[in-house]
């Protein structure tokens, strides 16, 4: 089973508990209101999914010849001022949609905390626009991906470089109709400070 001995081995991305076929990990805040997995040793199975889907235990191998980059910015007015980086986000979202696809990324609930969601029209969009500057919930985003996946669905898939690596730790293969959004982080700051209610 996955330990954590120091808080920095962990980037709360979810992917072990989203992997456990038992479902004894819970994910809890500590006393800054960062995320970490509590897992339940009497169910524990010892099958050590959680590890192996841990991008901190297992870190990806980059591919360093690869850097390529353009810069974009999306020519409606009206989007990229809505927007916080030029209005890519939105191109590529309405792009996946019309393909019958589904769109993930971080927006705001009723109580006005951040989490992942899920979306399938243009109108939606709006949601997951402009920068959040919080750790979202994940909860069981990783699971829902992977049934669109399995449906043959496009899936765009947005969050921070740790949710990312999460995701793709989890599915633990390349997803030809997976394309996956994130940016330049240096970390995020404690949920608490929002003021907004920790969930899952």
């Amino acid at each position: 089973m996955i330990e954590i001995n120091t808080k920095e081995n962990c980037c709360g991305c979810y992917a072990c508990y989203n992997v456990c076929p038992k479902q004894c990990i819970t994910m809890k805040t500590d006393n800054e209101g960062f995320w970490y997995p509590d897992i339940d040793k009497d169910k524990c199975v010892n099958c050590n999914l959680c590890e192996k889907v841990c991008p901190i235990v297992n870190p990806v191998q980059r591919n360093e010849s690869l850097k390529l980059s353009y810069a974009v910015q999306n020519k409606d007015d009206a989007v990229r001022l809505s927007s916080s980086s030029g209005g890519m986000f939105h191109l590529l979202a309405e792009s996946i949609i019309k393909q019958d696809g589904v769109v993930y990324g971080a927006g705001f609930d009723k109580d006005f905390s951040v989490k992942h969601i899920r979306i399938n029209k243009i109108e939606e969009i709006q949601l997951l626009q402009g920068s959040k500057y919080l750790q979202s919930g994940i909860g069981n985003i990783y699971k829902q991906v992977k049934k669109d996946l399995k449906e043959n669905k496009q899936v765009l898939f947005t969050g921070t470089p740790c949710q990312v690596e999460g995701l793709k730790s989890f599915l633990g293969r390349e997803e030809n109709n997976l394309l996956t959004m994130d940016f330049i982080c240096h970390g995020v700051p404690s949920p608490m400070i929002w003021g907004g209610t920790t969930r899952q």
